[in-house]
């Protein structure tokens, strides 16, 4: 949503007072839609009290990466820790967590939240607050000024067709916030670009603990020419995914491969991802 004000007369801090306000308002609503969401998980944590100690909803975990991928391009390409700490609701159809991945070398540093409500077992709806603040000299973790902050929000629906059919559908929209996805007009105004990633997966076979995964997805707006993603609509990212538990240590520890390529960028990486816990 656009929010315009025009200039009346000699009032030519009217403007300026309304695009604050529009700031602040902006900040706000980030915080109100995932107060809306956590509202849902009330109910669960009085009811999972009843059934099972509150404690043994709740997860840590940890896994250590040699690089982070996300849609098609290479968040940080040294060797990082993620971590996120998880509630699961009784009924096993609610999951609010927070998310943090750091950098050995403190170049990365991202700090995220999200909440995601399985309908059913082939569909679920995630709200994802993104707040990777590596680059930015003066840190605001509330703020979703989308000219001076990194942070963003999106929403994410999945949907597979069956576990005889694993082809999995995975389709994201930036809702508000971030420095980059909008467009700059020649007015020196801007338009909001609203990106949306599209992913299509398909598993092709899941047995002895391994299994093998297929994926194509692309960027593209309704509105901007320009994605967050991509100079215009483009495959932004092909690749292959391996899942498989090895023994480690005497423990059997599951680890992640990917291969990724990017024809926009012309990147392509593998990553290699372990989870300790």
């Amino acid at each position: 949503m656009k929010f315009q004000v025009q200039e009346i007369g000699k009032h030519k801090n009217f403007s300026r007072r309304n695009n604050n306000l529009f700031i602040r308002l902006n900040n706000v609503c980030g915080f109100l839609l995932f107060a809306a969401a956590s509202f849902f998980i009330f109910p669960n944590i009085a009811k999972a009290q009843n059934e099972n100690l509150l404690f043994d909803r709740l997860s840590v975990n940890l896994k250590i990466q040699n690089m982070h991928l996300w849609h098609g391009s290479v968040v940080t390409p040294g060797a990082m820790m993620a971590s996120s700490i998880e509630y699961t609701s009784s009924n096993e159809k609610l999951i609010a967590g927070l998310w943090g991945g750091a950098s050995f070398n403190g170049q990365y540093k991202e700090f995220s939240y999200y909440t995601t409500y399985h309908f059913t077992r082939n569909f679920d709806i995630s709200l994802i607050s993104h707040n990777n603040y590596s680059n930015s000299e003066e840190v605001n973790i509330f703020s979703y000024d989308k000219h001076t902050s990194p942070n963003f929000v999106d929403i994410v629906f999945q949907y597979t067709v069956s576990d005889q059919l694993p082809l999995k559908l995975c389709w994201s929209t930036i809702l508000f916030g971030n420095g980059g996805d909008f467009k700059v007009n020649k007015d020196n105004t801007d338009t909001n670009s609203y990106s949306n990633y599209v992913e299509l997966s398909y598993t092709f076979f899941s047995e002895k603990e391994t299994s093998l995964k297929l994926f194509a997805g692309g960027a593209f707006s309704f509105v901007t020419e320009k994605t967050f993603y991509s100079n215009n609509s483009n495959i932004t990212n092909l690749g292959v995914t391996i899942n498989k538990k090895v023994n480690l240590l005497s423990n059997t520890v599951p680890v992640l491969a990917t291969a990724f390529w990017n024809p926009e960028t012309k990147l392509g990486a593998l990553l290699l991802s372990v989870s300790i816990f």
